[in-house]
């Protein structure tokens, strides 16, 4: 390469460089919030009364992801029917 070629290459790889970091920094600070949502919305299920729809309606989240949250905190669903029959079991009346 010629010196302002490689300059130029030098100075895309560096940033390049500094923009990968910064990803892999937020991908683990997501990681860490998305575990520590999971643990406070298994704790608020674990209080006596609540439900998955008052949990999901004081959180913002749907229903159906405050179950999934509950869901895989135990075992995953190995059908869409199975997670049917859970919504339907833990539906409010």
């Amino acid at each position: 390469m010629v010196d302002g070629s490689r300059l130029q290459y030098d100075v895309h790889r560096d940033r390049a460089r500094k923009a990968i970091a910064r990803q892999k920094d937020a991908t683990e600070r997501e990681r860490e919030a998305r575990a520590t949502r999971d643990a406070e919305i298994l704790a608020m299920l674990a209080t006596p009364g609540a439900s998955l729809g008052s949990v999901a309606a004081d959180v913002g989240l749907s229903k159906s992801m405050v179950a999934y949250i509950d869901r895989t905190a135990r075992a995953s669903f190995d059908s869409a029917e199975q997670a049917r029959a859970y919504l339907a079991q833990h539906a409010e009346a």
